[in-house]
């Protein structure tokens, strides 16, 4: 994926893969155009290469996904910091992906009742390591809010533009909360 544009094919595909992985709440896929996906098995949608594509995405709402992906599959916590670790140093992708990690983690504490009714066996995302390697608080820290804020103002030193992350992460906690509001309603 490009890091310069993200053209209607790629964000088809995108799409398309986070839904194989249970991350809906995103419009403009295969389904959406009443065709059938193209992932049937894990082999063709592995985490460690959407994760990457996720991060490298030009498209805000695409690399947002990282941590709906997260909070949907906790379990991929390891994986994503893993693909962190495999980019290099001073790789946007790898500090984005770090991020993401220890903001899901950050929003599951926020959100761990709601996250709790329809994730009844979630597992806990760890981030010691991502939050250790950028001096950020604890994610257990007042519930993740001490974290969260810490985490925006991370991404926003340096940048032309004061984007409101936390808005952005609030927003993905809620579409994925109505998301799994209707699959338990259709009993999916």
């Amino acid at each position: 994926m490009s890091e310069v544009e993200t053209t209607d094919a790629v964000w088809r595909d995108a799409v398309d893969r986070l839904a194989f992985h249970g991350v809906t709440y995103l419009t403009g896929g295969s389904e959406w155009d009443g065709r059938e996906p193209p992932y049937a098995c894990p082999d063709d949608a592995p985490p460690q290469a959407l994760f990457t594509d996720l991060a490298m995405a030009s498209e805000g709402r695409l690399r947002s996904a990282i941590v709906a992906l997260l909070l949907r599959h906790p379990e991929y916590a390891p994986i994503a910091r893993e693909v962190a670790l495999s980019l290099p140093g001073g790789h946007p992708a790898r500090r984005l992906l770090q991020v993401s990690v220890v903001v899901a983690a950050a929003l599951q504490r926020e959100w761990a009742f709601s996250l709790r009714l329809y994730l009844p066996a979630m597992a806990r995302i760890e981030a010691d390591g991502p939050m250790a390697a950028l001096d950020l608080p604890s994610p257990d820290m007042e519930y993740g809010r001490t974290c969260l804020r810490a985490a925006a103002a991370l991404l926003r030193a340096g940048a032309p533009f004061p984007y409101a992350y936390e808005s952005d992460w609030e927003d993905v906690v809620h579409r994925m909360l109505a998301q799994l509001r209707r699959e338990a309603s259709r009993g999916a």
